[in-house]
């Protein structure tokens, strides 16, 4: 028989124990990363739910088991900024970018709310965060343009519009803001082109015809306006803007019966400036008030 120094024999039942340990420590931690899975996925049940104070009660469950997941922030945070607390969203946010930096929902969701607090220029930093990690991400392009423009970067906004449309053609939010921008600039042949290209993709867009309008209005092609004008009114015969823009352009046709006839209707529907364009008719025509 071997014999088996005592030494020897204590190291080999000390080095069981240690492997021992370490597996029954794996174990718990693999039931409590599956415990908090399921609470994260409770809490984004309940956030689908509109249940945002449960599901930030999850959350928090969430993080007591594992204090460093970023996603438990990131749906915390979320679930806050849905109940209106804005301030303790933003520090959920700012833990969940912290715990992980590339992760670009994090960014994505922060300039969110950046955006509806009119914080426009932080919304921006947080969007162009989002394009240096991920510089093919059609949303953060087309969320930067959308806050560019509130800021009245008009190039800005357009060339983040342009970016977004490249990258998905089919986008038609972002044909119609860029055309909307363009129009801003006095670009009004861009924005009927981009207005046209929205209509392809949304065929009853009234408000695609009803820009589009006033684009082909202002470049003189008035049969062109006033045809997108009516399209608008078939669609919402309450449009009061409509009646008189199409008004104005029968006016401008010298159709003065057709423009008299909208404008009463755009009046009827209190549109501001309809008396005045009634009355400066029939100055033109010589007809009495």
């Amino acid at each position: 028989m071997k014999n088996v120094k005592k030494e020897n024999s204590l190291t080999i039942q000390q080095q069981g124990v240690v492997k021992f340990a370490k597996l029954q420590l794996g174990i718990t931690e693999k039931f409590l990363k599956r415990e908090a899975i399921d609470w994260l996925k409770t809490a984004q049940d309940f956030l689908k739910k509109g249940s945002y104070p449960e599901a930030i009660d999850a959350c928090n469950k969430a993080i007591e088991i594992r204090p460093n997941d970023a996603a438990a922030y990131r749906y915390c945070g979320i679930g806050r900024m849905l109940m209106g607390d804005f301030a303790d969203a933003l520090e959920d946010f700012a833990d969940a970018i912290l715990l992980a930096p590339k992760e670009v929902e994090n960014y994505i969701e922060r300039a969110c709310l950046y955006y509806d607090l009119q914080e426009y220029e932080k919304a921006v930093a947080d969007f162009t965060k989002v394009l240096k990690i991920a510089p093919d991400h059609e949303k953060a392009y087309y969320s930067r343009g959308y806050a560019r423009y509130d800021l009245e970067d008009f190039a800005g906004a357009i060339a983040d519009f342009d970016q977004a449309i490249d990258l998905n053609p089919t986008h038609a939010d972002a044909w119609y803001n860029r055309g909307f921008a363009k129009f801003d600039i006095e670009d009004y042949r861009g924005a009927s082109a981009d207005f046209t290209e929205t209509l392809k993709l949304r065929p009853n867009d009234v408000n695609a015809y009803a820009n589009r309008g006033e684009a082909r209005h202002h470049l003189g092609h008035l049969q062109g306006a006033i045809a997108d004008f009516t399209m608008v009114l078939q669609f919402k015969p309450e449009a009061a803007n409509s009646w008189y823009n199409r008004g104005v352009a029968h006016s401008d046709l010298m159709k003065y019966e057709e423009a008299i006839e909208d404008l009463k209707m755009a009046l009827s529907l209190n549109h501001p400036g309809a008396k005045s364009a009634i009355e400066e008719i029939n100055s033109l025509v010589g007809v009495n008030c």
